[in-house]
């Protein structure tokens, strides 16, 4: 017995490839199938027995409490803006009960300044006949097009960016700003960080619903995100018509047909003679963005050394990569912007030193270490990104940093002025650089970590880390050897970094440094084997600004968790991973803005988890690990069932859907 979901099917002759590999077994099997096209749809029953269901618009009622949410956060319009009534229906009337129409146009009227009659008529008019006389697919791209012109000349390079990205792919934060800064779109002093502006940008995109969240940090920051693929169309139209963006691979949209390629986006593997006849006849030598995306094979016509103009390169995924083709790359000397993320690749040559423009560095997910020498020239260098991060939960909430990926820094690194982020560092074969690392005044991200028993290599470290005490916002810190108390020099920094905002520690410690509980700006502290008992909890609980906190293995020792009344007053997030000691987590009132709850143990806790109900605000609860107890989990989701806010339930042994339906 299956249950398949097809989504989106464009064709009837994809449906007659696809089904004859699903058996028809008499075991009530079902197939769900999504399209928007009605003799698609038609062409998937099989017998009358099997009618489509057209999904019908939203009826004026609810048409108008979506309008009015997005608009004024209430399903209901204001009593100051009751004369904007009117003017609602003939918009909702146009926008013909779509939600994803009603929800573009809503979000931009929801940043008018005044709200008035006459602002709202004007963007009325502007939709034209929009959805008003046929619920078309031409009739939303329309309305859609709308939020394009109504953006400020700003944003837009930056709205039409987002079509290099394939239909349904997830767009992480991090890279998408740095990608935006090295091309050049970001409008920024020399006061302001350009990664922060960016982030600026992204988040009018998300208030504008042109990107959809689909992973929300804590502290309320847009981790990861998705374009509508209808929104998509509408982005990659334009970007067409521009020649702002072309392509390898879409489906629907080609590259050849323009004289000069500014950004090419590689979709899929290119192969065969008729793809390989279009390459030939597409000149790059004007390119000046070059991404593949989820290519197992190099296209053939690309040669790297022959890309001069290339500003932003990013190849990550690309297996194909080798060592030997990362020498024609260093031969760009434009670059700002590489990615060579999750690739094969194991050593960078030594003419990387000649990418004097380079910004960013991105060698994450890959088997290079040791960084030559000549690195150090790349005085350009913001943002040196190593290591790899192995993930637990099905949500990714709980990771670990893999031991041996970190990267090995030569000596010479002040020369590297500009650096603003480093992760992973490993300190022990970096420690000549280590003692540089103090140089970096602009330094707001280091990530370091030890393999060796004692405190030597600390010691160089925390007198480095004494004169970042003004920059530094992330700081983890990583000693490897279990049970080894080479930590203990961080109890006495003389100069903690007081502007910290995030932290991660993982090591034997006597006692928590007491600099942390000073630290005003906190907002997320992550603790692994730091085998330290309860007492701790309660003076965490005074910081202002701590909105996750997570205890992973063996940081707690303690054999109660107490959250006790006007104790973490703004905290969102809380993991307890296999705190080997503990008999009970309770819940007295404090964390009373808790949404997202994580939990492993070793066993179960002999008292449980009580005062769940004292969580008003909470979302998630998330059981993971190897051994998880029915029965804890049983008693949880009855808690959940009986609670104001109805949280979800999930457990990582069974599908999300499974979890979701026990709650």
């Amino acid at each position: 017995m299956y249950f398949i979901v097809l989504d989106d099917l464009w064709t009837t002759e994809d449906w007659v490839s696809l089904k004859v590999a699903f058996p028809d077994n008499d075991k009530q099997s079902r197939i769900l199938i999504t399209t928007r096209i009605l003799h698609v749809a038609e062409s998937c029953c099989s017998d009358t027995h099997n009618p489509f269901y057209k999904m019908e618009p939203l009826p004026p009622n609810e048409s108008k409490k979506l309008f009015f949410k997005r608009v004024f956060q209430s399903e209901a319009c204001p009593p100051q803006y009751s004369d904007l009534e009117v003017i609602t229906d003939s918009i909702l009337k146009k926008c013909s009960g779509l939600p994803l129409a009603i929800v573009s146009i809503g979000g931009m009227l929801a940043r008018t300044p005044n709200k008035t009659i006459s602002e709202w008529e004007k963007v009325c008019d502007r939709l034209g006949s929009g959805l008003e006389t046929s619920a078309t697919i031409g009739g939303m791209r329309r309305i859609l097009s709308l939020g394009y012109h109504d953006l400020p000349y700003h944003l837009k390079a930056c709205f039409l960016y987002l079509s290099i990205f394939p239909e349904d792919y997830e767009i992480k934060r991090g890279p998408l700003l740095r990608r935006w800064a090295a091309e050049g779109f970001i409008s920024g002093t020399h006061e302001s960080n350009l990664e922060e502006v960016a982030g600026k940008y992204l988040d009018e995109f998300v208030s504008r619903s042109i990107v959809t969240p689909t992973r929300i940090a804590s502290n309320g920051v847009v981790r990861c995100c998705k374009v509508h693929d209808i929104m998509l169309e509408v982005i990659t139209s334009k970007s067409i018509h521009e020649n702002f963006i072309s392509f390898i691979g879409n489906q629907q949209y080609s590259a050849t047909g323009h004289d000069k390629i500014r950004r090419l986006s590689v979709h899929a593997d290119v192969s065969g003679s008729d793809k390989e006849q279009e390459e030939s006849n597409i000149n790059f030598s004007h390119a000046r963005s070059l991404l593949i995306l989820r290519c197992s094979k190099k296209p053939m016509s690309i040669s790297f050394a022959h890309l001069k103009l290339i500003r932003v390169l990013d190849l990550e995924g690309c297996q194909w990569l080798s060592n030997e083709d990362l020498k024609g790359i260093c031969k760009l000397s434009l670059l700002r912007y590489l990615s060579l993320r999750r690739t094969n690749v194991s050593e960078l040559p030594k003419q990387v030193g000649m990418l004097h423009e380079l910004v960013t560095l991105d060698v994450r997910e890959t088997s290079i270490r040791e960084l030559p020498k000549t690195i150090t020239q790349l005085g350009s260098l913001k943002h040196l990104l190593g290591g790899r991060y192995r993930h637990y939960t099905k949500i990714s909430r709980v990771k670990h940093f893999e031991p041996y990926k970190a990267l090995m820094i030569p000596h010479g690194l002040k020369n590297m002025k500009s650096l603003q982020k480093i992760a992973h560092v490993d300190i022990a074969s970096s420690s000549r650089a280590m003692q540089e690392v103090g140089a970096l005044s602009r330094l707001i991200k280091l990530c370091a970590i030890n393999h060796e028993f004692g405190g030597e290599k600390w010691e160089l470290f925390a007198a480095s880390l004494n004169t970042l005490c003004n920059s530094i916002r992330n700081l983890s810190i990583i000693h490897w050897r279990t049970g080894d108390m080479g930590l203990e020099i961080l109890l006495a920094l003389s100069s903690p970094p007081v502007f910290l905002e995030k932290l991660y520690i993982r090591g034997m410690l006597s006692a928590l440094p007491p600099w942390i509980f000073t630290l005003n700006y906190l907002a997320d502290l992550s603790l692994r084997d730091n085998f330290l008992d309860g007492e701790f909890v309660q003076q965490l609980g005074k910081l202002p600004s701590l909105v996750s906190l997570k205890l992973y293995h063996r940081s707690f020792m303690g054999t109660i968790l107490c959250f006790e009344k006007n104790l973490f007053p703004r905290l969102k997030e809380l993991i307890v991973d296999n705190a080997p000691n503990l008999e009970e987590l309770r819940f007295e009132g404090g964390a009373c803005y808790l949404e997202r709850l994580t939990l492993a143990f070793e066993r179960k806790p002999e008292k449980g988890i009580s005062g769940i109900e004292n969580l008003p605000a909470l979302k998630e609860i998330e059981f993971f690990g190897e051994i998880i107890v029915d029965s804890l989990v049983e008693r949880v989701i009855a808690e959940a069932k009986k609670h104001s806010n109805k949280p979800r339930v999930y457990r990582e042994d069974r599908p999300i859907e499974d979890s979701e339906a026990s709650s």
